[in-house]
């Protein structure tokens, strides 16, 4: 994408619960360095909440690591787990459709995750999976 300052924030994880909450924490400093809007800070945190605890709870994903980077009119975050094939752009979007106290919890994720980026992009490449999630660049508001 052009633009794109080359070289982008990266940090790695151990594949844990606690480890989730870290990379929430690392994530929302990083945003706020690069000066990423609060409207985007919170999608970004939304989806990788999701993502990395479905990589360690149902991909029994061991190391996980995540990229940011900025550009004139978007924030990519890259994903990457060793856990179990998982492309979560062809998962069905789950809709609440009763009241909430009647619904089963789970499966809602994917369409949250939907809602919230611009764009989705996944691929499997050496045993890891690989997601892209792309956001409106609000930077600055």
């Amino acid at each position: 994408m052009n633009g794109l300052k080359p070289q982008p924030r990266s940090r790695e994880f151990e594949g844990t619960v606690k480890a989730a909450q870290d990379a929430e924490a690392w994530l929302a400093a990083e945003a706020r360095a690069l000066g990423i809007g609060a409207d985007a800070e919170f999608a970004i945190n939304l989806c990788l909440e999701e993502l990395f605890l479905n990589a360690v709870q149902h991909g029994r994903a061991n190391r996980a690591s995540i990229s940011i980077r900025t550009a004139p009119d978007c924030v990519q975050v890259e994903f990457v787990d060793d856990g179990a094939p998982y492309d979560p752009t062809l998962a069905p979007v789950r809709r609440i459709e009763s009241r909430t106290e009647d619904f089963n919890i789970g499966g809602y994720g994917t369409g949250l995750m939907k809602e919230f980026s611009r764009r989705m992009t996944y691929w499997r490449d050496a045993g890891h999976n690989r997601l892209v999630l792309e956001f409106d660049g609000n930077a600055g508001r």
